[in-house]
């Protein structure tokens, strides 16, 4: 169900932001910055990894394991921004072709349902959009 309507979920998650940014502007900082806490945190666990394993075998000094760490990790970096660098023109393809799809599925959804309802209904149905706008928007003003 969720595959499904995943589109109109998207839509509903914009639209509330819209009505209530300043507790989804704060939720998506906090979650922004857990998520950086994460990555760093797992990012040194790996130099240090690294660092105690070039240390160990080669029976380096601790500068010179920094050294061959920060060309290591360097060598990682390169090679994930060239695989991302592929990676990201079939990426936004898809993205593009998904929104497509998409749209024109919803839009035909709507047209169809529009057709379907009668004029008394399409009368509710659009009050009801109006009263929930105005009252949206008292709640932004």
């Amino acid at each position: 169900m969720i595959k499904q309507h995943f589109d109109l979920i998207i839509v509903a998650l914009v639209a509330l932001s819209l009505v209530m940014y300043d507790w989804v502007i704060d939720l998506i900082l906090n979650l922004l910055h857990f998520i950086f806490e994460i990555i760093h945190i797992a990012y040194e666990w790996f130099e240090l990894g690294i660092e105690h394993t070039v240390e160990h075998l080669f029976h380096t000094s601790r500068h010179g394991s920094q050294i061959v760490t920060f060309y290591i990790l360097l060598l990682i970096a390169g090679l994930l921004m060239r695989w991302l660098w592929r990676m990201l023109p079939s990426l936004y393809q898809r993205f593009k072709r998904y929104t497509r799809l998409a749209w024109a599925c919803r839009k035909t959804e709507f047209k169809a349902y529009w057709l379907s309802l009668t004029l008394f209904n399409k009368v509710k149905l659009l009050s009801t959009v109006t009263g929930i706008v105005f009252l949206s928007s008292l709640f932004v003003m």
